[in-house]
């Protein structure tokens, strides 16, 4: 059953999904050099984002979508970035900035989908979802200073 959505929210939400994909992509390339002092809390954004990215792919097929099963070109910017970084420095509270940045992206993409969402099972998800997110960026705000 196909629901009665815009293209505009069908586009957030393809959006967000291939986003979140792309930062699984980052996150296991973190979490394979992670210091001790930060590795919970990225399996914990790894692991958040891997259930959300399901059920968003989810949604999509319920909206007449196909999901995106590769992430972006952006993956692989990600992946390289995190390697090239690993080289010369430890993988620990320094990468925390540049996470939280990553993850504000993210909740603005959430924030995208759910002003274009019409259904209100839509709209639950993205909200507990993004505030799942928040509570992680909180966590590793906390962690940074």
């Amino acid at each position: 059953m196909t629901l009665n959505t815009s293209a505009e929210y069908r586009d957030a939400l393809a959006k967000l999904q291939v986003r979140i994909r792309d930062t699984l992509a980052g996150y296991d390339e973190i979490l394979d050099r992670a210091e001790p002092g930060i590795r919970p809390l990225m399996e914990r954004f790894s692991a958040a984002h891997a259930a959300h990215e399901a059920d968003l792919s989810a949604q999509l097929r319920t909206h007449g979508c196909v999901p995106d099963e590769d992430g972006s070109f952006f993956s692989t910017v990600q992946r390289l970035v995190i390697k090239t970084r690993a080289v010369f420095d430890d993988i620990d509270e320094d990468v925390l900035n540049s996470v939280i940045k990553g993850e504000e992206r993210i909740m603005q993409l959430y924030d995208e989908a759910m002003a274009a969402a019409r259904d209100e099972e839509d709209l639950s998800l993205l909200s507990r979802q993004r505030g799942q997110i928040a509570r992680l960026v909180q966590d590793a705000r906390h962690l940074a200073d």
